[in-house]
């Protein structure tokens, strides 16, 4: 009657406690690793703002992205990110990260 009642349904306990097993040895597996085959990656693609994007190629752009603004050249349209070089650094963005972009004005050279 003064069982330990867990949510109302008792558990039964063993009357002592269950050996400890230890295995000292290194447990290597024995399954190989298999590599899916049928793996696709997708993108969002927009064409119209990626053709955009790359009439600006070389270009002094400032790119508004959703952290922030990046000001620099253009250096290259992938179809999922682009490569601004700002101050001889390479910085890649996803475009899917991107608000919208302008030319750069002049106060903005290097």
């Amino acid at each position: 009657m003064n069982r330990f009642m867990y949510y109302g349904y008792p558990h039964a306990y063993a009357s002592f406690p269950a050996q400890q097993y230890f295995r000292i040895e290194d447990v290597q597996s024995k399954n190989t690793q298999v590599l899916p085959t049928n793996v696709i990656y997708t993108t969002a693609v927009e064409p119209k703002f990626t053709e955009l994007l790359i009439r600006y190629k070389g270009v002094m752009i400032v790119i508004t992205t959703t952290v922030g603004k990046l000001i620099g050249t253009l250096d290259d349209v992938f179809i999922d990110h682009v490569t601004l070089i700002v101050h001889g650094k390479k910085h890649h963005i996803r475009l899917s990260e991107i608000v919208y972009f302008e030319k750069a004005e002049e106060e903005y050279e290097e």
